[in-house]
């Protein structure tokens, strides 16, 4: 019998253990994000991304970070995380300014907007989880989660 993730990709076999893994990885997360990725665009105009440097902002708030630091806490990586606050700037979402300590560095802050938009998502971020994988229960959720530290403790090198 075909496995699901064989079945899904309409594909008969893979050339190893760890391709059929990895495609059932990414499949997954695909699959799990893109409703939150909805919700997101539909309901706040905000790219997950974007939620992300909200929920970091927050969480730092009153303190200011700088992108650097920022990027360094995202979940996936933006390569221009100066362009995603521009955007998030111009909306009202966050605002720059010139460290007190070095002028050169600039620190990114989360404004009442932002907070706003941020914090009126909140019961939805709780709800999507269990939604999605709720399903799972206890047990399973928790095989599932130590697999994937387990992944992220322990990852290969590519290339």
């Amino acid at each position: 019998m075909k496995g699901v993730i064989a079945g899904r990709l309409k594909q008969k076999r893979f050339s190893s253990h760890e391709q059929e893994i990895f495609l059932g990885l990414v499949m997954a997360a695909a699959r799990v994000v893109e409703p939150w990725e909805q919700f997101l665009k539909s309901e706040a105009g905000l790219t997950t991304n974007q939620y992300n440097v909200l929920r970091i902002l927050r969480g730092s708030h009153p303190e200011r970070r700088t992108c650097s630091e920022i990027g360094e806490r995202m979940i996936a990586r933006d390569p221009d995380i100066t362009r995603l606050i521009d955007r998030m700037e111009k909306r009202g979402l966050v605002k720059r300014s010139r460290s007190s300590q070095d002028r050169r560095v600039v620190e990114v802050g989360i404004t009442s907007k932002g907070l706003e938009v941020v914090n009126s998502l909140d019961r939805h971020a709780d709800r999507m989880p269990k939604a999605l994988l709720g399903h799972l229960g206890l047990k399973r959720s928790r095989q599932l989660r130590d697999l994937l530290e387990a992944v992220l403790t322990e990852l290969g090198t590519f290339p």
